[in-house]
């Protein structure tokens, strides 16, 4: 039986109510005499000796209900599988060490994960498929008759005609306009998020890695509460859409605050290398500026200073992705429209 089987085999009613969508255990590889500084974007605040086991944690992110009403802590036991997994495999890049395929594996589930399930990766997903059935709505409820049709089964022979056809009028000019808004429920949103899961692994696993160390002293990596930093090679590729298998991609990560892990190409190759005191600095940025509330490191000097030359006080988190509405013209002359997504290098 493998974890998933062992996992799914049974309901598991106790978990923490308190959940790290950026695990402790990573967080800790930042830590400065145990402790680390932590910048907050929405109030511009940086706070100093923050525990790893504090930061980045929300109440009951991946707690749901079943149809018995009990809590289930399912998603907490797989991520911590997941997570011991690629503890190990951690150390063993941040160290030098070689790395097996079953590990680089492992590994790329870990990277898979962290791309998926943080609020960040909440937010782009809720957006996305908020602005995908807008579209589909837009088509279905834009038709006057069609909803006339409709609120006519709904309300069978009790329906005043002249009534329900002012309410389908009403209705399809808001469906024109767009005017509405949408609550999607949480639980949809983390599975559809986490349904990419399995996508972002497999084309991780296959791309080159190269392992970046910080030789001095005074240099030092910081990550984020969005550690997984999607990014175009070159700005001038900026405009095109992007993923995580895209030719002209880099995928950035901190591994700790010594070593990072940049991930490009194709071929499936390992890599080591110091990193330049500029390009570190860039790579400092590109993490911090992706964040979606918190920056951490060890150097409190190095937090302050970076998000400072960002302007990020008082800014909120923006999403890369955007929704193109397509518009086609059937056989039949009728007009129909679809969503198309697409995400954007930076």
């Amino acid at each position: 039986m493998d974890k998933f089987e062992e996992i799914s085999s049974k309901p598991h009613l106790n978990g923490p109510t308190q959940q790290h969508y950026v695990p402790s255990f990573y967080l800790k590889g930042f830590t400065s005499g145990d402790v680390l500084t932590v910048f907050d974007r929405i109030n511009g605040e940086i706070r100093h000796r923050q525990k790893p086991q504090n930061v980045a944690t929300v109440r009951h992110l991946y707690t749901f209900e079943d149809n018995q009403d009990r809590k289930r802590f399912d998603w907490e036991v797989l991520f911590g599988h997941v997570e011991s997994a690629a503890t190990p495999v951690l150390k063993s890049l941040a160290n030098g060490e070689p790395l097996s395929q079953e590990a680089r594996e492992a590994f790329a589930i870990f990277l898979g994960l962290a791309a998926v399930r943080t609020p960040a990766a909440l937010a782009e997903t809720s957006m996305v498929y908020t602005e995908l059935i807008k579209a589909r709505t837009r088509v279905a409820g834009s038709d006057e008759d069609r909803v006339f049709e409709f609120l006519r089964r709904m309300k069978g022979s009790d329906g005043n005609e002249a009534v329900l056809r002012g309410e389908a009028r009403d209705v399809a000019a808001l469906a024109r306009e767009g005017a509405f808004d949408l609550k999607l429920n949480d639980d949809f949103v983390l599975h559809r998020s986490l349904n990419l899961w399995a996508l972002v692994s497999e084309a991780l696993v296959k791309r080159d890695w190269m392992l970046l160390h910080a030789t001095g002293n005074d240099q030092s990596f910081l990550t984020s509460d969005s550690p997984i930093v999607l990014m175009s090679r070159s700005s001038e590729l900026r405009d095109q859409p992007i993923g995580y298998g895209s030719p002209h991609a880099q995928i950035l990560f901190p591994l700790t605050s010594k070593c990072a892990l940049v991930a490009s190409g194709s071929l499936g190759r390992t890599g080591r290398c110091d990193i330049a005191v500029d390009a570190l600095h860039r790579f400092n940025r590109a993490i911090a500026q992706d964040c979606w509330r918190f920056v951490v490191g060890g150097d409190a000097d190095l937090v302050q200073r970076v998000t400072s030359d960002l302007g990020l006080a008082g800014t909120e988190w923006q999403p890369k992705s955007r929704v193109e509405v397509m518009f086609d013209t059937g056989e039949d002359g009728a007009l129909s429209e679809s969503g198309v997504v697409r995400r954007m290098g930076f």
